[in-house]
């Protein structure tokens, strides 16, 4: 018995998803296809649906397709075949086995091989997120900070600018945003966040916190040469010893 794929087209554009639609429709493994035409509804649907293979355009309103893939988070992601009409510097990002892409306009036979080599990366021996992961950082290499993080509360989903955050820490297998009043969980670790923010501005105080310098009231040493961090809104966060000079120094 074949076993029925279930697949997200992610497109901005009607004409673009109902082309890969009608050539997904002709094939024998593919059960239910879902559709989104902007990011944000492309995080929701593949957290809460969970498909097998994602068709992802690049550019989409409200969260583009990398962004959908860091509120996801990469080891969360399904298989992904990146599509675009343009950006010849991120075409060569992909020169990669792990994941595929699509320049629009593209071709039948085009659009064959790349669901053909999907189809083999859904096999566990052949899957791996670490080449996804060096995709992200070679396309971020232009644009390298972030200027909003997608984050989930009470099924609703929002937006949270960086300039909004106090610190951020660490959570198990999650990290927390701590703005003014609110705290937003996002599945990420502390390094990836901390490379995509400005180091300018947020700096590591502990191996489980972040602090964004610029909400720092004032720096009180505790004991061994760690210090206690209070911040604008009343917060506090733990300085250890050996990250005083980040602070210091900024």
């Amino acid at each position: 018995m074949i076993k029925k794929l279930n697949i997200l087209v992610a497109d901005d554009e009607p004409a673009a998803r109902e082309k890969i639609v009608s050539l997904l429709n002709d094939k024998e493994n593919v059960g239910n296809i879902l559709q989104a035409c902007n990011g944000i509804d492309a995080v929701r649907i593949i957290d809460e649906e969970k498909p097998d293979l994602v068709f992802l355009d690049i550019q989409m309103p409200k969260l583009k397709g990398l962004e959908v893939v860091e509120a996801v988070g990469v080891k969360n992601m399904p298989v992904v075949i990146f599509v675009t009409a343009f950006d010849q510097y991120a075409i060569n990002a992909f020169d990669l086995e792990a994941v595929d892409y699509l320049l629009k306009p593209f071709d039948p036979p085009r659009f064959e091989k790349a669901f053909q080599r999907a189809t083999k990366l859904l096999e566990p021996k052949n899957r791996s997120n670490n080449d996804l992961q060096k995709i992200i950082t070679e396309l971020r290499q232009g644009n390298r900070f972030k200027d909003k993080f997608l984050v989930s509360k009470n099924s609703k989903y929002f937006f949270v600018k960086p300039d909004d955050i106090y610190f951020i820490s660490a959570q198990e297998k999650y990290v927390e945003l701590n703005t003014e009043r609110e705290k937003y969980l996002l599945r990420a670790t502390m390094n990836s966040i901390e490379e995509g923010l400005n180091p300018a501005k947020f700096k590591r105080t502990h191996r489980s916190y972040i602090v964004n310098i610029e909400k720092i009231k004032e720096i009180e040493p505790v004991s061994h040469g760690d210090y206690t961090i209070l911040l604008t809104n009343g917060n506090k966060v733990k300085l250890a010893r050996r990250f005083r000079e980040k602070i210091f120094h900024s």
